[in-house]
């Protein structure tokens, strides 16, 4: 109805009109004064009207059953929002843009018109626009403006006055840019309205503007300039903020990322754990279960408990925080004409599915955005990494690699999946769990079906090429693709591949490219190359030929660089003898010694560098024992008696240097000479007292001479408690593990002399040690095991004069 003082226009002037080929062109809006009086509106409020999308509200009679949180859920980022439009939350004070962005289906418009509802209901919303690409009136921005102006005019008085008297001076304003729109249509009506108000009208007004579905605006261009306008106006005015929700697209990652905007932005990624959606989504499931089972027409053909707990619980985690999985599924399992049970065996494959498949809406989701791809068959070779091997496998840099893509493509390759797929923390991530069962299976995926089977086998043929290669760096990779895996197999090169490894750090570093080389990454390759290898010896006969021909040739290179580069080294020795001799079954090696990591782990506390060649023996070894035995059997085989005794006894000279070293004994266990000293007196009056107790912690060694730092513990959690002897000594015979420090290598290697010392031939260095008879004094506190090294000692010094003897 018009307002009673309301001017009525005058009649059109024609005298700025204009004829042309003879069409009729009116530069403003003929509106017949009669028509005005009926219609009881002003023309400017008519032309507003008329640009207004109406399918855009929050609350439109348009949308069907329009999305929104379902009860209880998404609770803390609603309020988050709420609390960020009423300036709750200091920490994004003064920061009046907030992008909700997340990948598809993570449920951003139902938690936009969830917020929208609430904040109209508060008071404080003052328009919002729901962007659709399906809807021709609201995927594009040309009615964006006049439908907030109009929302505004309807909640603010005096609003419409003025917005109708500007459009009717300004006819053609909805052809104008984007910017000039905001400032002429919503920001300089808003100040005179705000001005001519009294301060309580102004403080209550409310200022919250929600733009829904940004990436669903058909013209990307749009987008960017309706950011950029954005942050023109929220910098001109501090009455308005705006909650723009979209998906993570690459032009909008830009456009947000700019330094201008960055001061005034804060935004919430519904792919945080921060937020993350299992809780909610779990709720939703299990009430929608419940009405199904209250309400279905078929609920009393339910089992007695239905669902399945495991059931919801797959679907949870099927869903990876995207609530368009789960809404999916509840729509197919509440269909009025199927058992619900039967529906959701379906989505399970625990029955054959109906004619309308499952997730129909879900595969359509996943086929737009891989078909916006401009190399779709590239994009589906690199989504297959992901599939076959997960989240925290797929390494761009890798599949660049294993598919011979230039650097960075992956990444470029990737820019318009951000919805569905993410990079990061270095991994190519899929937003969705089920779209490895979308790229898995052909009825759902249709021409972007990847057999998953033969992408594999693919990449394991690619990647053996790969190493292979390296080590010939004048040979060029033929096309992986027509490389058989057994082909493969055959053309990798263990000896060089091999021979780099054992020599790192005696060699120089350079590398097949003349670059430097990551040595750690190869020897995880090598590890699991041969895990690979043994799985699939017993295939055919040309797999197990090839086994054993390449743990021969690795048992070959192993010989050969420890006599070319590590001769005179006698720890490396003790390693090689460790892992590649001393487990054969004639030695009777007991179980407790079964492969310990006496490398990598041990040697990072400084106790026992085995160098590179013994950490990589060490590796491949202990990693996996399934292989182990086969390489000493061919370590044993390729070794002469004559060797085999010089490798005992260097290794014998290995354990003898660090047993008979008494600068480590005053330095590590001094602490341990107290428990000797301690109060003779108290000894000699209360002998049998004595023999059991130690005494009280504060007096024992210090933390480091004991494992677990048992000992620093306990004397300061209970400084009277005391200990017995026996226990202490017991704690430190068993505790032979990598993790421990000093003592347990002793023990390690004292145990270890007696049964190496015997296998070892003549060697000077190692005569010379054994004649000094020279054990530490640590070998006190291990009397029957330092008696069993001396007594080994003895008898090696007699055999060796014997044959001596014999000689002469």
């Amino acid at each position: 109805m018009a307002q009673s003082n309301t001017p009525v226009p005058p009649p059109m002037n024609l005298s700025h009109s204009m004829l042309h080929n003879p069409t009729f062109i009116q530069h403003t809006q003929i509106i017949d004064q009669r028509q005005y009086i009926r219609s009881g509106e002003r023309p400017g409020y008519v032309r507003l009207l008329e640009n207004v999308a109406t399918a855009a509200l929050h609350d439109s009679v348009h949308n069907v059953d329009p999305p929104k949180c379902h009860p209880n859920t998404r609770v803390a980022i609603i309020q988050c929002i709420i609390d960020w439009a009423l300036g709750k939350r200091e920490e994004v004070s003064g920061r009046p843009i907030l992008w909700l962005k997340g990948g598809a289906g993570a449920g951003k418009s139902a938690i936009a018109r969830s917020v929208a509802e609430r904040s109209s209901d508060e008071g404080l919303l003052l328009g919002a626009f729901f962007f659709n690409a399906g809807d021709a009136s609201r995927n594009h921005v040309g009615n964006l403006v006049a439908t907030i102006s109009y929302q505004i005019s309807t909640c603010l008085p005096g609003f419409r006055d003025i917005v109708s008297a500007i459009i009717e001076d300004n006819p053609l304003i909805f052809k104008r840019s984007l910017k000039t729109q905001f400032f002429t249509l919503v920001i300089d009506p808003l100040s005179t309205v705000l001005t001519n108000s009294s301060p309580s009208i102004s403080s209550t007004t409310p200022g919250l503007i929600i733009i829904d579905g940004l990436d669903e605006c058909s013209a990307v261009n749009s987008q960017r300039d309706l950011v950029l306008t954005l942050q023109e106006v929220t910098n001109a005015t501090t009455l308005i903020q705006f909650l723009v929700c979209s998906r993570p697209e690459s032009h909008l990652n830009s456009a947000f990322g700019l330094s201008r905007i960055g001061p005034i932005l804060c935004y919430i990624f519904l792919d945080d754990e921060d937020y993350t959606a299992s809780a909610d989504i779990r709720v939703y499931l299990e009430d929608k279960f419940k009405r199904i089972k209250e309400e279905h027409l078929f609920k009393h053909m339910l089992p007695d408990p239905w669902p399945p707990h495991e059931q919801v619980n797959t679907l949870v985690n099927k869903s990876s925080g995207q609530f368009i999985y789960a809404a999916t599924v509840v729509r197919y399992i509440e269909s009025p004409r199927h058992r619900p049970d039967h529906r959701l065996n379906a989505i399970f494959n625990l029955r054959p599915p109906f004619k309308d498949l499952p997730f129909t809406e879900l595969d359509a989701l996943y086929r737009h955005v891989i078909s916006k791809a401009e190399d779709v068959t590239t994009v589906l070779d690199i989504l297959a990494f992901p599939a076959l091997y997960g989240n925290f496998q797929a390494i761009p840099e890798d599949i660049e690699i294993i598919l011979q893509l230039e650097e960075g493509t992956v990444e470029v390759m990737l820019t318009d999946m951000h919805s569905i797929i993410t990079i990061s923390g270095g991994y190519v991530m899929f937003l969705h769990k089920s779209l490895a069962d979308f790229l898995s299976e052909p009825q759902r995926s249709g021409d972007l079906y990847r057999d998953l089977s033969r992408d594999r086998l693919s990449h394991v043929a690619r990647v053996i090429s790969f190493f292979s290669n390296i080590m010939k760096p004048d040979s060029r990779i033929a096309d992986p693709v027509s490389l058989d895996i057994l082909q493969a197999l055959q053309q990798f090169p263990v000896f060089e591949f091999f021979k780099y490894l054992l020599s790192y750090g005696v060699i120089p570093d350079t590398g097949p490219w003349g670059q430097e080389r990551y040595w750690y990454n190869d020897r995880s390759f090598i590890m699991t190359y041969f895990h690979y290898l043994y799985c699939i010896k017993d295939i055919c006969e040309s797999t197990r030929l090839i086994y054993w021909e390449q743990i021969r040739e690795y048992c070959e290179c192993v010989l050969t660089v420890l006599e070319d580069d590590w001769s005179g080294d006698w720890t490396v020795h003790f390693a090689f003898t460790y892992h590649h001799l001393l487990h054969d079954p004639r030695y009777h090696l007991p179980r407790k010694f079964s492969f310990l990591d006496i490398g990598s782990k041990w040697g990072n506390t400084g106790l026992m560098d085995l160098g590179t060649f013994g950490d990589t023996i060490c590796y491949v070894t202990t990693a996996t024992h399934r292989y182990s035995d086969d390489i000493i059997k061919i370590s044993h085989d390729l070794i002469g008696d004559i060797k085999k005794e010089a490798i005992f006894a260097k290794s014998a000279c290995c354990c003898l240097a660090l047993l008979c070293d008494e600068g480590r004994a005053n330095r590590d266990s001094g602490g341990i000479y107290e428990i000797a000293r301690h109060d003779r007196r108290n000894q000699r009056e209360h002998p049998w007292y004595w023999r059991q107790m130690s005494p009280t912690l504060p007096s024992l060694p210090s933390e480091r001479n004991f494992p677990g730092g048992l000992v620093h513990y306990w004397s300061i959690k209970h400084p009277n408690y005391k200990m017995k002897t026996t226990r202490i000594r017991k704690m430190l015979r068993n505790m032979i593990h990598p993790l421990n420090r000093d003592w347990p290598l002793y023990i390690l290697l004292l145990e270890l002399l007696p049964r190496i010392l015997p296998l070892a031939g003549r060697y000077e260095p190692l005569m010379d040690m054994c004649r000094k008879k020279c054990l530490s004094s640590l070998s006190q506190f291990w009397p029957r095991k330092s008696k069993l090294a001396r007594r080994t000692i003895d008898d090696y010094l007699c055999r060796m004069d014997s044959q001596e003897g014999m000689k002469m």
